[in-house]
């Protein structure tokens, strides 16, 4: 979630009131943010720099605080010319800026656009980040002609922005822009969502609690209002005090909705995207896993950014006053979400920056290396398992969450198409296994190791690899060593890296060849019966056709190959040929 940044080891809340220093700190940031090589230490700086900001603008009441918090120091951790923050009319469809900084002219800092048209447009929809390196001749953007005059006035070329969303609602955009021509890296973009992520909630909050006092001064005023009306302001404004001093002070989800069911006076879950119990603020423990079904209990979601985080449930159908109450502990348990991601993404990070050199091999200084997995109690000396597991598109990140939430040891992170664990624990195989049998997820890993030397990682992870992969191409689940693999695995390693003499395998060409000519599946037929040791019945039940059936294709392989294929020596090599051909999808 959080890129690089230059290393930064001063702190200064923003406040309108000390703007001198606000200035020195974002000249600080601005400059240390273009260094090109970043150290792990930068990256924390960077997150306690994000972290500060997230800090400050939660504790900012004033619309027009926030509102400047948020393009300056959006402005300043980019290094961009100018940034600005928009906000969405949903009654016209459109975008407008709201607040800006850097931006010459007054024509843009009023730039007023549909939904949809342009970069601001496009990204107040709330799809998506989006960005352009050169706005004006950009085809892929709709173009309003009026807007594109005010562009060229300004003289901005590049575009970036991200959407500021809070609770599923869309509220508007934080955008960045250059005057000259500029592609925004990954990173960048990451950074700008980051702090939008962050700054919508808070936004949202003090437009909420703006518009709460507007009411209470109203109420005071024009006394219109009955003392109900007014209870249900004071106790808004009441528990979203002491939630807020609670995330400042310390980030705990279950801190905060202890308080929501002391406010509310009924329990309350916190489940997780799939529904299942993560956090419970309950006297009865025995209740813990008892959730009501609807529409017995009141659900409020847990979003931010569009990603449903999970949602907060109370057994009961509350009143609209209630509900109202139970919306602001969800957005502060987002906060404290949000917090505590972005301290576990760093650590993350740390850990892939170590495990990266230790699979590659680039290990320069051992001592060094070895010093830094001290950190995550690991010790060559205790022998180290390097296991590669299976992660589905789009499932590496939940995966890997759910094996540190489950206390899975060691050092983990999400490498090429899978997950990668370096541990020293004997009993990670028990671990794995009853975690994936918790969650109904078919378990397929290889492993390598135990090493007691650092530099044969990297071939340990190759071994776990391969060991993997065998288990992905034969469809079967569980765990095995890579070093079981034997010739095969030499074999497979020689061909992934393309060093397999191509004479190895062209032994069954001739099956290939005819069941591509006829639409047959004799090189299938030859192959599960070398897996299974001739075992024609079983061959049947594996192809699910007739043994009569594969009596026949047996005899069309021997014409195809010659007497003798299945008898050794032979046997073995065909068997081997089969197995890489496979490996490769040459049997698909």
């Amino acid at each position: 979630m959080l890129a690089s940044s230059a290393s930064l080891v001063m702190t200064v809340t923003l406040f309108p009131r000390r703007p001198p220093a606000l200035w020195v700190w974002l000249h600080v940031c601005g400059s240390l943010m273009c260094m090109d090589a970043m150290s792990s230490r930068s990256r924390e700086d960077l997150l306690r720099v994000l972290l500060d900001t997230a800090a400050d603008l939660t504790a900012l009441r004033d619309v027009e605080a926030v509102l400047q918090a948020i393009v300056r120091r959006t402005r300043a951790i980019v290094g961009s010319d100018m940034a600005y923050v928009s906000l969405n009319d949903a009654g016209r469809r459109e975008t407008y800026i709201r607040a800006s900084e850097g931006v010459a002219t007054a024509a843009y800092r009023t730039i007023r656009m549909p939904l949809g048209t342009g970069v601001l447009g496009q990204v107040a929809t709330g799809l998506a980040p989006y960005q352009t390196a050169d706005y004006l001749t950009d085809d892929t953007i709709k173009h309003l002609p009026a807007v594109d005059e005010v562009v060229r006035a300004e003289g901005v070329y590049a575009i970036m922005g991200v959407p500021l969303t809070v609770v599923g609602r869309v509220i508007g955009a934080l955008v960045v822009a250059e005057r000259r021509p500029r592609s925004f890296s990954a990173e960048e973009v990451d950074i700008v969502d980051s702090i939008g992520t962050h700054a919508a909630v808070a936004l949202d909050n003090s437009m909420r609690f703006e518009a709460t006092e507007r009411i209470a001064e109203d109420l005071g005023r024009q006394q219109e209002r009955s003392a109900e009306e007014l209870a249900v302001i004071t106790d808004v404004l009441d528990l979203d005090r002491r939630l807020m001093d609670a995330v400042m002070v310390a980030p705990e989800v279950h801190r905060i909705l202890r308080m929501g069911r002391s406010a509310l006076g009924c329990d309350l879950q916190l489940l997780d995207p799939e529904g299942r119990v993560v956090v419970t603020a309950t006297e009865d423990t025995a209740a813990a896993e008892n959730i009501p079904p609807l529409p017995s209990a009141t659900v409020v979601p847990v979003t931010a950014a569009a990603e449903q985080l999970g949602s907060i449930v109370a057994p009961v159908v509350l009143s609209d006053h209630d509900v109202t109450l139970l919306e602001r502990v969800a957005v502060h348990v987002t906060l404290a979400m949000l917090f505590a991601r972005a301290q576990e993404d760093t650590e993350l990070r740390l850990q892939s920056e170590l495990l990266d050199d230790l699979l590659e091999g680039r290990i320069a200084a051992r001592e060094r290396v070895e010093r830094r997995m001290h950190h995550w109690g690991l010790r060559p000396t205790d022998g180290l398992f390097t296991i590669a597991i299976e992660a589905p598109m789009g499932e590496a990140r939940r995966r890997l969450q759910a094996m540190r939430t489950a206390g899975v040891r060691g050092a983990m992170i999400v490498h090429r198409d899978h997950v990668c664990i370096l541990t020293s624990d004997p009993h990670w195989r028990a671990s794995l296994t009853r975690l994936f049998a918790e969650r109904n997820w078919p378990l397929r890993a290889g492993f390598g190791g135990p090493s007691t030397d650092v530099r044969a990682i990297a071939d340990a992870h190759r071994s776990a690899e391969l060991a993997l992969g065998s288990l992905t191409t034969l469809g079967r689940e569980g765990v095995i060593d890579g070093s079981e693999l034997g010739m095969l695995g030499a074999l497979l390693d020689l061909d992934r890296r393309g060093h397999l003499p191509r004479g190895l395998t062209a032994i069954i060409d001739p099956l290939l060849d005819y069941d591509a000519a006829r639409g047959t599946d004799l090189a299938h037929t030859a192959f599960h019966y070398l897996e299974t040791d001739g075992n024609i019945a079983r061959t049947s039940q594996l192809l699910h056709v007739h043994r009569n059936t594969i009596r026949q294709r047996l005899e069309r392989i021997t014409t195809l190959l010659g007497a003798g294929w299945d008898a050794s020596p032979r046997r073995l090599e065909i068997h081997l040929a089969l197995r890489v051909r496979q490996a490769r999808g040459d049997l698909d």
